[in-house]
């Protein structure tokens, strides 16, 4: 047997009989951190940025790394077969199950560089941390980040290896399967950091695809004669007659000119074998940049929200160039990507103001929190329960685990309660904690409700504070919404002196904010149970309601007031079987229609996971084996949020 012929070797192995061409042109829909893999420090980089963007080593030109995709590609294709085998057909393997080798790749990725919209550049932001106890920022917890606008577009180059003609339906519907995520529709890939808060949403804006048959000489030189230039400039170039953000058109398109329509067909027969069986939910939110000027209970006599007042919003962000010299902060805006289907550019370069990302999620988190808290006090729960149950759905870093001071050799002292506890906060048990000051750090120490049952009860506890790893978000924000409606407001501010009432020379600050308008925010939530979806259920409530807590800077002003008017949770059970929605409104204004019983039954699974232990309590459906984790010794609040600087 010859040394190159393909005769006993694996599949992985064998030269390829057609290689597929494809170019993908990535559509960033919201604003996106994809972070540099060496970051430089700061002497080294001369730049007060702590978190860069990847960028070309030669030109300087923010990147896509091929190993980002990939590994996004692969993701969204083991979630949606249920297995590594077909991610290790389409995309290889390091180590494979027999132990045969390492497998290659049968699809090849380019790097791809940025194409920023006209009239914009990477933006520099900068974080903090704020502490959830007090809404104040911690000290020192500031750093600088550069973020990708909204509307820039990667070019992706990928090839597909075929290693003969019985394999090429496959691998093309695995290809169709990995890149279903990519069509902007549903929870979508997301690429980049902070994905969980509306950052890295992408969309594929069109894809081009050519076939070279490598048993021929036609196909063998028009595959081999064309320069890498040539490949990146046809798939970055103009869309041909045979270009579509879809990609099974494509191929069909593709497929059918060579006369092999067939193929087609069952590439995409593969791909419907493999429905995305993720079981999740979503809430769909209408957010109103008002304020109800009636009762509590207004909103009953005016679901649609035409008896709102429109309010003011402030998103810190710099000004435009028109407006540098003459405003010292405004209201955020983003680059306006194009609809699904419209061409290239149409949108580029109009700015939309934007309802907020970090911020946003930080306002939503907060208000769960808070009202689970609450309820649990209310109904006599352990503390240490309702802040793992917390965690468990709204994440947590190594920061919110902070342990408890010790109280050792020191003399008791007594609690001075806040007035609101004095007034009412007794009744239910509330006192403030004793000062720490001069106390050393001591180690957090399980309880014996969590050791024994907490993890029967579906909460997926924080671990020890020594050694202590983040936990993911299961509640995460889809995309960065737009403001549609209300209108540009520039107000003028002055700094008065608190001892003589007048004016403070040189102290007098112009901002421009956002007055009115509304919003379509979409909330994603991973593997629900009936507990959560009560969580949920109240925070429209106070949405809906009188909303104690605001969006953005000015909160004490009266900035910031959102108001819902519309409420809709879908979950999708992931087994094939019909959605279910419940419009969320609609059930707390009428509890007796079949939305309102269904709400009343998920406030129910909530009083029975945050109150007190209870040996008849059923397991957590989804998380039955969860294992029981040393308590958390946070302070009774919500985790920390990182919030944008306003």
């Amino acid at each position: 047997m010859s040394a190159y012929s393909d005769e006993g070797r694996p599949d992985t192995l064998r030269a390829p009989r057609i290689v597929w061409e494809f170019g993908l042109r990535l559509l960033l829909l919201s604003d996106t951190h994809i972070g540099a893999a060496q970051t430089l420090p700061r002497h080294a980089a001369e730049s007060d940025v702590d978190l860069q963007v990847d960028r070309d080593p030669g030109t300087g030109v923010p990147r896509l790394r091929a190993t980002t995709l990939a590994g996004l590609l692969r993701h969204e294709l083991v979630e949606r077969t249920g297995g590594a085998g077909p991610a290790r057909t389409l995309l290889g393997s390091a180590a494979p199950a027999d132990g045969s080798g390492s497998g290659p790749s049968a699809l090849d990725i380019d790097d791809a560089h940025a194409e920023l919209p006209d009239g914009t550049g990477v933006t520099v932001r900068t974080g903090t941390r704020v502490d959830p106890a007090t809404g104040a920022v911690r000290p020192g917890r500031t750093w600088q980040w550069e973020v990708l606008p909204a509307g820039t577009v990667f070019t992706v180059p990928l090839r597909l290896h075929v290693p003969g003609a019985e394999d090429e339906a496959e691998l093309l519907g695995l290809l169709l399967t990995a890149a279903a995520g990519l069509d902007g529709t549903g929870p979508g890939t997301h690429v980049g950091g902070r994905t969980g808060r509306g950052y890295g949403r992408t969309r594929a804006a069109r894809w081009t695809a050519r076939r070279h048959d490598l048993t021929e000489e036609r196909g063998w030189f028009a595959y081999h004669a064309r320069t890498w230039e040539e490949r990146w400039a046809e798939a970055a170039g103009p869309a041909g007659a045979g270009a579509s953000d879809d990609l099974a058109e494509v191929l069909a398109r593709c497929l059918s000119t060579v006369g092999l329509a067939p193929v087609a067909a069952r590439a995409s027969a593969v791909a419907a074998d493999h429905p995305d069986r993720r079981r999740r939910a979503e809430l769909r939110l209408r957010l109103a940049v008002a304020e109800r000027p009636g009762s509590p209970d207004a909103g009953a006599a005016d679901p649609e929200g035409t008896g709102l007042r429109p309010g003011l919003l402030m998103i810190g962000d710099a000004p435009a160039d028109a407006r540098l010299g003459e405003a010292d902060r405004a209201h955020r805006h983003r680059p306006a990507p194009p609809d699904r289907g419209a061409p290239e550019g149409e949108a580029e370069g109009d700015l939309v103001p934007v309802l907020g990302d970090t911020a946003l999620f930080a306002l939503v988190k907060r208000i769960g929190g808070r009202l689970v808290r609450d309820a649990a006090e209310h109904l006599g729960g352990d503390p240490a329960r309702w802040r793992a149950w917390n965690a468990y759905w709204w994440g947590s870093d190594a920061e919110d685990a902070e342990p408890l001071p010790s109280t050792e050799g020191l003399r008791p002292q007594p609690s001075r309660p806040s007035p609101a506890i004095a007034q009412g906060g007794a009744a239910r048990g509330a006192e403030l904690p004793p000062s720490s000051e001069g106390l050393r750090p001591q180690t957090s120490r399980p309880s014996p409700a969590i050791a024994q049952g907490g993890a029967a009860r579906g909460a997926d506890l924080p671990p020890s504070t020594e050694g202590l790893r983040p936990q993911t978000s299961r509640i995460r924000l889809r995309g960065v919404p737009a403001l549609t409606g209300g209108a540009p407001l520039t107000t003028t501010r002055l700094t008065v002196d608190a001892l003589f009432g007048d004016a403070v020379d040189g102290r007098l600050y112009t901002s421009d904010l956002h007055c009115g308008g509304t919003a379509d925010v979409v909330l994603d939530v991973r593997d629900p149970d009936d507990a959560v979806r009560g969580m949920l259920a109240l925070v429209v409530r106070e949405l809906a309601t009188v909303p104690f807590d605001t969006l953005g800077s000015g909160g004490g002003s009266g900035n910031g007031r959102l108001t819902a008017t519309r409420a809709v949770l879908t979950t999708v059970p992931g087994d094939g079987g019909p959605e279910h929605t419940v419009d969320v409104l609609a059930a707390l204004r009428d509890p007796d229609t079949p939305d309102g019983r269904t709400a009343r039954r998920w406030l129910a699974a909530l009083r029975a996971r945050l109150g007190p232990d209870r040996a008849d309590l059923p397991q957590h459906p989804e998380h039955p084996d969860v294992p029981a984790r040393p308590e958390s010794t946070r302070p009774a609040h919500t985790a920390s949020e990182e919030e944008p600087h306003r």
